[in-house]
């Protein structure tokens, strides 16, 4: 059995990979990925291929484990070429690992297309990759959270509390100002990338992924008009970074 772990900044996910098919996803906080879990999870793994945003700490106790069960480890790193991806960073290994695996989950599900990436986690990116493999760079923006925590932390006289659905809709109170607000921005920066983008290719496709990324699709699938997208071209894709994995395995 072949492990995909995706360790990020607070959480741990990972899939299986059985006859090139991905299973349920799990998902753990990072404080609960140790040897115990190792010992009752991870037991008939024959592989794991890993990346990791976070502490070090994280992966170097999974590597003393898989060498005491005989167990191949790897652990990626972005490189400036893989397959038919080209990194545009003059300094590959410095762009972030998840970003680097989208694009290469992406290449290798859409081939020959020009792809928008938008994975919006702790931190909201996004990525753009022509059809001939090349990434054109991209953008990193504070994620829903962290916008939201910024403004709450920053100013003395704002009080609101965090909500987890998704609108673009004025507030009649704070809360709803600053929510709506966090997604606004959000969305609006989604737009102006695809406007950007359209200076460089066509379009073919716009891909979400990450925490907030299904909230996002449905914001953005419900303005395509604005920005002649049909629902072909917008979708969520859960498992994209494990897609970028499994070009490891």
């Amino acid at each position: 059995m072949i492990l995909l772990i995706d360790i990020g900044n607070s959480r741990t996910k990972y899939v299986q990979l059985i006859n090139g098919r991905f299973s349920t996803s799990a998902q753990l906080n990072n404080n609960d990925f140790t040897v115990s879990y190792f010992d009752q999870y991870f037991s008939q793994c024959s592989k794991i291929i890993v990346a990791n945003v976070a502490k070090s700490a994280l992966t170097d106790e999974l590597a003393t484990w898989c060498t005491e069960h005989n167990v191949s480890l790897t652990q990626v790193h972005s490189e400036q070429k893989k397959n038919a991806l080209i990194s545009a960073y003059q300094t590959p290994t410095t762009l972030g690992i998840d970003r680097w695996l989208a694009l290469l989950g992406a290449i290798s599900l859409y081939p020959d297309e020009n792809i928008l990436i938008i994975d919006a986690g702790t931190a909201t990116t996004v990525d753009l990759l022509n059809r001939n493999g090349q990434h054109q760079g991209g953008w990193i923006l504070a994620g829903i959270k962290a916008l939201f925590t910024s403004i709450v932390s920053n100013s003395t006289l704002v009080h609101a509390q965090s909500k987890t659905q998704a609108s673009l809709t004025f507030g009649t109170n704070t809360t709803d100002n600053v929510n709506n607000a966090c997604w606004a921005a959000t969305v609006g920066m989604i737009e102006q990338a695809i406007v950007q983008a359209k200076k460089i290719v066509d379009v073919d496709r716009i891909i979400l992924t990450g925490g907030d990324g299904k909230a996002l699709t449905q914001l953005l699938l419900a303005q395509t008009s604005q920005h002649s997208f049909t629902v072909e071209n917008i979708l969520f894709m859960e498992h994209l970074i494990f897609y970028g994995l499994e070009q490891y395995a």
